[in-house]
């Protein structure tokens, strides 16, 4: 390959810091945001004590994702993720066991914390200063990337019903069925992408279809035996077409209002109305909605924006991923994180059944801000790969930079 068409390769690195540049600005916004909705006219902050709150607290996280992503984004995720040799000793592997043990301890009484009627947090130490977590987010970030890190070791026999589909489709089960007890909009989005991420991987589509009676059972234990979730559903087919929400809806009616209210410049920043007790959860499922009222439809512009611009940024990793296990991770991430944010701003907005869910990097919150940023690393670590040359015989050929050796491998999929 001569030397102009070398130059033209895209670094992997400028990807990189294009993903740290945007993730940064959703941190820095979704701070800003938290901030403004928790604001009270009667609040008193005594920063000496600021732990004890959610506002201060979401505005430490952010150096604190900072030092994540710029750690775990240098190292190899081949070394931490997967033990090539034998697989079920590798490290996501263990992690997989822990999640699975996490959601089974939260769901316990006596050692799960219940709040809002939803036993979703494990809480370590003080009530006040402890640390709370919450297993669903880190079970479903294990989920897609263990999928992902399974289906390209497989390889070929992915496409095995006993030694491929099974072993990955009981993990995937297993793993919604845990979650969905208290969180159905998590398990459904940890299916979803579960689904795409082995059959991106090379399972049979006909041993997908397997699944579908379980998620008719899933269906009916889950939403149907629960009158709320329910009630959810009902409200959402009666009241969307004609634009009239019930009281099943209220958040819903209330964050479209917000979201109306605002004109296309907004109120202004810290002036809007809908947090002062009129919109639950307004700083973590529906902070959306106080984006839209004080900043406008630029304000929404400018988040959908930044999105738009990450997915981006992850299809260029994914057409010059050195590896078919770096490809895997890098849809199951970018992925989860726009389907995630997807489905909440389709909540938001009233075309979907109210569900809470985080806007991620931008609601308030810990354990799942933490795992997010990781997992976010990896696919900037990947993106820090050395890029794939093609030579002249018609192969692609990819120099490792943390092992200094070269590979042959195969073209994206």
């Amino acid at each position: 390959m001569d030397k102009q068409n070398l130059n033209s390769i895209p670094k992997y690195s400028n990807a990189a810091n294009w993903l740290f540049v945007v993730i940064s600005a959703l941190l820095c916004l979704g701070a800003l945001m938290v901030f403004s909705a928790a604001a009270g006219l009667d609040q008193k902050i005594d920063i000496r004590q600021f732990w004890r709150y959610s506002t201060m607290r979401r505005v430490a996280f952010v150096p604190i994702v900072w030092v994540i992503l710029t750690v775990v984004g240098h190292c190899n995720y081949r070394r931490w993720i997967v033990n090539e040799k034998r697989f079920w000793l590798s490290p996501i592997v263990f992690l997989m066991g822990i999640s699975i043990l996490l959601l089974i301890l939260v769901l316990m009484r006596n050692i799960g914390t219940e709040v809002h009627s939803s036993r979703r947090w494990l809480e370590f130490g003080p009530k006040e200063y402890g640390l709370r977590i919450q297993p669903s987010e880190f079970a479903k970030w294990i989920t897609v990337i263990f999928l992902g890190a399974y289906a390209a070791w497989r390889g070929e026999k992915i496409r095995s019903f006993t030694g491929g589909f099974l072993p990955g489709c009981a993990i995937l089960v297993l793993v919604a069925g845990l979650i969905g007890k208290e969180d159905f909009g998590t398990a459904v989005l940890v299916g979803a992408m579960g689904i795409v991420v082995l059959l991106i991987g090379g399972v049979r589509l006909w041993h997908m279809l397997i699944l579908l009676p379980l998620a008719v059972l899933a269906f009916y234990l889950l939403v149907y035996c629960e009158p709320y979730r329910w009630e959810r559903v009902v409200a959402y087919f009666q009241d969307a077409p004609n634009g009239q929400f019930s009281d099943t809806a209220y958040q819903a009616r209330q964050s479209i209002m917000a979201i109306g209210a605002g004109g296309i410049w907004g109120c202004g920043l810290g002036k809007g109305t809908i947090k002062c007790g009129y919109l639950p959860e307004d700083t973590t499922d529906f902070i959306f909605a106080v984006i839209g009222e004080e900043l406008g439809l630029a304000g929404c512009i400018i988040v959908i924006f930044l999105f738009a611009f990450l997915l981006l940024c992850s299809l260029a990793i994914l057409k010059r991923c050195p590896d078919r296990m770096g490809q895997l991770l890098v849809i199951a991430i970018s992925g989860t994180i726009c389907a995630q944010a997807l489905m909440n701003l389709l909540v938001v907005t009233g075309m979907a059944p109210t569900k809470g869910i985080a806007l991620p990097f931008v609601s308030a919150g810990g354990s799942g801000l933490v795992i997010t940023a990781m997992a976010a690393g990896v696919l900037m670590n990947i993106a820090r790969q050395t890029p794939i040359v093609q030579s002249s015989i018609g192969q692609k050929k990819t120099e490792d930079k943390f092992h200094g050796q070269v590979d042959t491998c195969q073209g994206p999929m």
